[in-house]
């Protein structure tokens, strides 16, 4: 028993007995959430080896993070008390739903899908349930399945020298058939090698998956009996009667039970992932009778496919497809290709274009994409994509091999996963804005940066350089080569400023060894019909490739013309599975870098600024006076400052250097301009008079190594001191440069945290920035230059501050709404400031590292960036191309050798 409190957790109730402990639901007064405690028992604690061992096997189950595994939070202790800190789950067990009869196939085969699912995350990462068993298993209402106590029967298990072992359920028929925490429940579930205390493994748990299946099917356990020692008689001695099972069930789903409960482990299924393709229907899980004339499935079950015409061709076609072809098929094994669109929704358009924006999965069966700055994930068999929670901003989308996790990156500098069941992002590792990645068969993630190609494994961990590059050099889009020796990837040399004009290689991992397979191409990918696939000048070309012996076969053919490519990296927007299926972007439809400017009122009226063509707008700054605008235009190797005439509605050039300028900031006296460029190979910042004139002066310079991108952000009143960004990989920092001497000082801020985006009051004593210190990027105001006195300003999210003229307000951008918010401040004694409020909503560009907006000198104004074209027939609407059985066509018109 305890008390009313334990530490920070207030005890709210008791939930019951878990078998292993009390259960206890308690307020986590810190974080503010609902969490269950599983009270350790006293003799347990009370042996402190057990302890450390627990302790140690709990910080392993503590790592499981998937979407059907209830979470371990930690573990707390208190007046000499110890309790595990669980998810609490709401919902009915499973148990109880059995306990009111069997369940229906069409709804118990989603539960099992989902336990499947659950067991399969936790042995990847070798670990395994050993009690799993309805009362494990939580049911909520929107039909999400939980499985409870993943590991704990080991972690609470004494060693194999400990007399006393009342508290493990994984006990042999010599023992006291009536110890504590043993009941007939958890014996009906063991695996006969569990129940004669013998070593398991993962097979244990595909042993009461069966038992837990056929329950459900059933209403009955396939293993019964008066007391432990004859239920335990039965499960080795008895085979379950399958022909309780309902007359609908799948042969081949019953053939697969029958395995899972084989007595012999050596005779049972050796992957539960092989369990849950049979209950998704790889394996013909249909059953032979069929439904009557004009009959139809009523609500989603397993059977279900798309309402949408379309749609449901393009799933037969995949279903068709069967597992992954590793060679080329036989021509009797062919399936006609299928070409359809696959629209965004109203209102959305495609972001983070300067990156790859579009995936599909391996096995085909879903699609992801940058719009609106998230990430989106559209199964194909379902009518519309659906926001991944906690993924704006989001760039640079790649599935993980085996199709059960998306892959993107997030600013700043985090690459992070989420799997696509659901569930919250985690971070991988950091990154600074891939360019193109890859998530290998062995788990491995490798992506490009402008240095080389980095590798992280996919778990998540401290990235490693795997390939390095000259300087001024960049690589994009790596992939592991069959026999995993050698890296593909595109790599564009120094002095080359056109991806297009780039070379496709392979590097050995082993020796080093480069070789230029193919002189003028980007973003290349290895097929296993034996072909490479790669963009050139907005085509989708291929070659004949021998992996083995590293050999093109000359002359490649166009298979897609209008292909969208990106500028700032090596990227064609195309995907292609391994079952041969293609997803593409058109120049036109991925709105080929077309963005519009427009000035907004307070209201958020928007009125187009003539003059001013839809193009690949990138930043944006509005002179002190608000009568010129100054753009970057281009992004990518060759972006260009320009400004904008207010009056006259002129564009005039201030920068014409064939490398990157970018991210323009007004001077205080409206004549100069300072921007950040790599002119000299690496990142500067200059200085150039607005018109044009005159030479750019380099006024700081950072040759160190991994240095990403520099941005200048805000001057202080005087001009005396500039505030700018340094961004490195995983480690964005604001700093300092001083015009007297020209020294920078990194400003004195948390360092394991990223800053970015700053912003300096008009009286210069106050600095707004962002920060991801909370998990999430927010805006942040301190004291300025001596830094003190922070406050968090945003809710729930927030980019790209920017003050008014007067002072009195802060706006910023809070994106996944795509909503301009508005603080009102005051600084008379001390900073006081309200609850943010929305100013105006619109569809706003999330850029590099500077605003896409800026205010108007009377405050009453907005210019601003927006997603999509305004221009009549500029851009057409977005939509991603899909064909089906795509590498049938590509071997008749490139035939391998």
């Amino acid at each position: 028993m305890i008390g009313q409190s334990l530490g920070h957790y207030q005890i709210v109730g008791k939930l019951g007995e878990g078998g292993m402990g009390e259960v206890y639901q308690a307020r986590d007064t810190k974080l503010d959430r609902d969490v269950a405690l599983k009270v350790l028992p006293e003799a347990f604690t009370a042996d402190p080896d057990r302890l450390a061992r627990f302790e140690r096997e709990a910080k392993v189950l503590a790592s499981l993070n998937h979407p059907n595994i209830g979470g371990i939070y930690g573990l707390e202790e208190s007046d000499g008390v110890r309790a595990l800190v669980l998810e609490l789950v709401e919902g009915p067990t499973l148990a109880d739903r059995i306990a009111q009869g069997h369940i229906p196939i069409d709804d118990a085969l989603p539960i099992a899908r989902q336990i499947a699912e659950a067991l399969e995350a936790a042995h990847e990462q070798g670990v395994i349930h050993r009690d799993l068993k309805p009362a494990n298993v939580k049911v909520k209402a929107d039909g999400t399945v939980k499985v409870l106590d993943f590991g704990l029967a080991k972690a609470l298990q004494p060693e194999a020298s400990d007399p006393n072992q009342s508290m493990s359920p994984t006990i042999s028929l010599t023992a006291a058939a009536t110890q504590m925490g043993m009941v007939i429940g958890t014996a009906a579930y063991m695996a006969p090698e569990q129940a004669r205390g013998k070593v398991v493994d993962k097979r244990a748990d595909i042993f009461a998956f069966g038992v837990v299946l056929y329950e459900m099917l059933t209403g009955q356990r396939p293993f019964q009996g008066e007391d432990v020692s004859l239920t335990l008689a039965a499960v080795m001695t008895f085979d379950p009667e399958l022909d309780r099972l309902p007359e609908t069930i799948a042969p081949t789903l019953k053939t697969y039970l029958r395995r899972c409960l084989a007595k012999n482990p050596k005779d049972r299924l050796r992957d539960i992932g092989d369990v849950r393709l049979a209950l998704e229907g790889a394996f013909d899980t249909a059953a032979d009778a069929p439904m009557g004339a004009g009959a139809a499935p009523r609500g989603r079950t397993w059977r279900q496919v798309t309402q949408a015409v379309a749609i449901g061709l393009a799933i037969a076609v995949l279903s068709g497809l069967g597992v992954w072809f590793v060679g080329r098929p036989e021509p009797s094994q062919l399936n006609p290709v299928v070409r359809f669109a696959m629209p965004l929704a109203d209102g959305q358009a495609f972001t983070g274009t300067g990156r790859p924006i579009v995936a599909i999965s391996p096995q085909g069966d879903y699609i992801a994409f940058t719009a609106n700055n998230g990430l989106w994930l559209r199964r194909l068999n379902e009518a519309a994509a659906t926001l991944v929670p906690g993924s704006v901003p989001a760039r640079s989308p790649f599935f993980s091999d085996d199709g059960h996790w998306l892959g993107f990156y997030q600013e700043p500098g985090q690459l992070k996963r989420v799997a696509v069941t659901g569930g919250a992002p985690v971070t991988v590792g950091p990154a600074e804005n891939p360019w193109g990645a890859s998530w290998g068969s062995d788990d491995t993630i490798l992506y490009g940066q402008a240095d080389g190609i980095w590798s992280v494994p996919g778990t998540g961990g401290t990235p490693v350089q795997v390939v390095s590059l000259e300087q001024g050099a960049a690589a994009h889009g790596p992939q592991l080569l069959p026999g995993g020796k050698w890296v593909l990837f595109t790599l564009r040399p120094n002095g080359v400023a056109d991806w297009n004009q780039a070379q496709i290689v392979a590097q050995s991992l082993i020796t080093g060894e480069r070789r230029v397979l193919i002189h003028g191409g980007r973003d290349a990918r290895y097929l296993a019909t034996g072909h490479l696939v790669y963009g050139l000048n907005g085509a989708l070309l291929a070659v004949p490739f021998d992996p083995d012996n590293m050999t093109v076969t000359p002359g490649p053919v166009s298979l897609v013309e209008g292909l969208a490519e990106a500028d700032a990296t090596g990227a064609a927007q195309f995907s292609v599975t391994r079952s041969g299926s293609l997803v593409y972007a058109r120049t036109e439809a991925a709105g080929g870098g077309q963005r519009s400017v427009v000035w907004v009122d307070s209201e958020g009226r928007e009125e187009p600024l003539t003059g001013l063509p839809a193009d690949d707008y990138q930043s944006i700054d509005l002179s002190p006076d608000g009568t010129r605008l100054a753009l970057e235009i281009g992004g990518g190797a060759n972006s260009d400052i320009w400004t904008y005439n207010l009056a006259d509605r002129t564009l005039n050039p201030v920068t014409t250097d064939p490398a990157v300028d970018q991210v323009p900031l007004w001077m205080p006296d409206g004549r100069r301009l300072v921007f950040a460029s790599m002119r000299l190979g690496d990142w500067g910042l200059y200085r150039q008079n607005a018109d044009g004139t005159g030479d750019a002066e380099l006024l700081f310079s950072d040759f160190s190594e991994g240095l990403a991108d520099v941005a200048s952000d805000a001057w202080t009143p005087q001009a005396d001191t500039l505030v700018f960004v340094t961004r490195r990989m995983g480690a964005n920092a604001l700093s300092v440069l001083s015009m007297e001497d020209g020294v920078a000082t990194e400003l004195p801020l948390e360092t394991e945290f990223n800053e970015t985006r700053a912003a300096l009051s008009p009286n210069g004593e106050w600095i707004a920035y962002e920060s991801n210190r909370s998990g999430q990027n927010e805006i942040y105001v301190e004291r300025f230059p001596h830094l003190g006195d922070r406050r968090i300003i945003s809710t729930g999210g927030g980019q790209q501050p920017i003050w008014s003229p007067d002072g009195g307000e802060l706006f910023y951008l809070d994106l996944q709404a795509r909503r301009l918010m508005v603080v009102q401040v005051t600084t008379e004694r001390g900073f006081g400031f309200t609850t943010p409020e929305v100013r105006f909503e619109g569809r706003f560009l999330d850029l590099r590292s500077a605003p896409g907006y800026d205010v108007a000198p009377d405050g009453q104004g907005f210019v601003m960036i927006k997603l999509g074209a305004d221009a009549a027939g500029s851009a057409a609407p977005p939509q991603l191309d899909v064909v089906l059985n795509w590498t049938q066509e590509l071997l008749e018109r490139v035939p391998v050798p």
